[in-house]
């Protein structure tokens, strides 16, 4: 009983003090978050080497916030973490064996990106597999929801399905990630605080190629086939544009219109633009334009992708941030996730991570410009994170792999945290990864903005080797920590 009254009284300060803290915060028209899926800093680190050939040279590196994030989810439903909770990162228990990369406690495991982005879009810790609600399944407020309830538009983007756990933790509520016919009827109904969503999820179409009718499809492939968009009844009805006045947009030409509008051009209210592939949007931005074998590199990786039919994240962003402003002096607030570094680094893949890395950080540059050519760093804030770092990746010489299996378990030998080595630019850096799945690891946090310095105030702890091995303050703040200081910022 007493333990429990200490939960309730530590959870009602974090919100005294949270509301006393939003009090004469700076304010933001719009505010743009960012979140490379599976980016930890060796990840960031390794993209960065691929595209420039040194450290440090991403536009958002110099960014005056930067710190990192901890990003662990609720072990059981029946016994919250604390909202000054301190060990689900420990950074002593961390750097001592490449073992406890992904060591819960015993509030806390290892997150997955349904309770990562639902704490960052909410602020509130829950179990994994959980989108927009708490560990006993209620549905949690969102960012969107404040946004829309201020009178400000918003959207969501994502290289990944559009109804995957990163972009429904922006605007969804679901007990199961899983339950995408669901999640995408709610981010498509008439309580919806979105205009704009981006993704793939297509439901005729692979890769960029249209997918074969086949006589003998059993009805189960069939609605797999559809699975992600409502099922083929929502879908035919969304494609007929009866559903709450969304138009649906497929082709890359579509996107181009609405990324580079024609002058006095009116584009349509609210979009879902279903890129046509079923499963990833290969980052095709993701090349080097004067480097040729990055250029093989991408077709290598992304074998029979008909490059013509798929739009990039760019595109995708400068669109959704076109519709966003028309006809709009509240502002908004948009999600854009680089969805694909996860995937790559589960599969170890170096090349892809790093593909998927400068797509994403492409799209990051062209919302910089935009910030400093159309709007302005007093009006906008952005935001750039990931949900969680996957593939535990370090240098090679990390550990010896004596069973040869591409990751560190029982019978391997450590050597030492070895630092990833560069190659040059357009060559994917030589990496050696100790996991295919998820970690506790410290991933990177930057903004800049109106509001971003409020992200120092909440700063929980300091890790002195992650602040050595990764060039920076080695302070971080915790993901649930984003909500609050957004939510401010976005207070009419």
């Amino acid at each position: 009983m007493m333990k429990r009254t200490l939960t309730v009284f530590a959870l009602s300060l974090f919100f005294l003090t949270t509301t006393l803290f939003a009090q004469g915060v700076p304010q933001a028209k719009n505010v743009i978050i960012l979140i490379g899926d599976g980016m930890g800093f060796n990840s960031d680190l390794a993209g960065t080497y691929y595209r420039y050939g040194e450290a440090g040279k991403q536009s958002y590196h110099s960014f005056p916030v930067r710190l990192g994030c901890t990003t662990y989810a609720q072990a059981k439903a029946d016994t919250p973490v604390p909202a000054d909770f301190d060990k689900g990162y420990d950074p002593e228990v961390f750097w001592k064996s490449l073992s406890n990369g992904s060591r819960g406690t015993e509030l806390t495991v290892t997150a997955d990106s349904a309770a990562t982005s639902t704490s960052i879009h909410s602020g509130v810790k829950t179990r994994n597999g959980k989108i927009g609600v708490n560990a006993q399944n209620e549905p949690v407020e969102l960012i969107s929801e404040i946004a829309a309830r201020t009178g400000r538009k918003t959207g969501c983007i994502s290289t990944v399905p559009i109804a995957h756990a990163t972009p429904a933790g922006f605007a969804a509520h679901a007990r199961l990630r899983g339950d995408l016919d669901e999640i995408f009827k709610e981010m498509t109904d008439e309580h919806s605080p979105l205009t704009v969503m981006m993704g793939c999820g297509h439901p005729l179409y692979a890769q960029g190629r249209k997918r074969s009718e086949r006589a003998d499809e059993t009805d189960d492939a069939r609605k797999k086939r559809f699975l992600g968009v409502g099922g083929e009844e929502t879908w035919e009805k969304l494609k007929d544009g009866v559903i709450n006045g969304f138009v649906v947009i497929e082709t890359k030409e579509q996107f181009e219109e609405l990324a580079s509008p024609k002058p006095g051009a009116k584009l349509p209210a609210k979009v879902v633009g279903l890129v046509r592939s079923q499963d990833q949007a290969p980052p095709v931005d993701g090349t080097l334009d004067d480097v040729e074998a990055t250029k093989k590199l991408l077709e290598t990786e992304y074998a029979r992708t008909v490059f013509s039919e798929i739009p990039d994240l760019t595109m995708m962003s400068l669109g959704a941030i076109n519709m966003l402003t028309q006809d709009n002096d509240k502002g908004f607030v948009l999600m854009i996730e680089g969805g694909a570094i996860d995937w790559a680094n589960h599969e170890l893949n170096i090349n892809r991570s790093v593909l998927e890395h400068t797509g994403f950080s492409k799209a990051i540059d062209a919302v910089i410009r935009w910030v400093e050519t159309e709007s302005s760093w007093t009006e906008t804030l952005v935001v750039i994170t990931a949900d969680h770092e996957t593939g535990q990746m370090f240098g090679p010489g990390t550990y010896n792999d004596v069973n040869g299996n591409g990751v560190f378990d029982a019978g391997d030998t450590e050597h030492g945290f070895q630092p990833i080595e560069n190659m040059g630019r357009g060559n994917a850096p030589k990496v050696q990864y100790a996991s295919k799945g998820h970690t506790n690891a410290l991933v990177p946090f930057y903004a800049k903005g109106p509001g971003s310095e409020l992200f120092l105030q909440r700063v929980r702890g300091t890790d002195p080797k992650a602040a050595a091995y990764w060039k920076f303050s080695g302070q971080y703040i915790d993901n649930t920590d984003i909500f609050p200081v957004v939510k401010a910022v976005l207070a009419p």
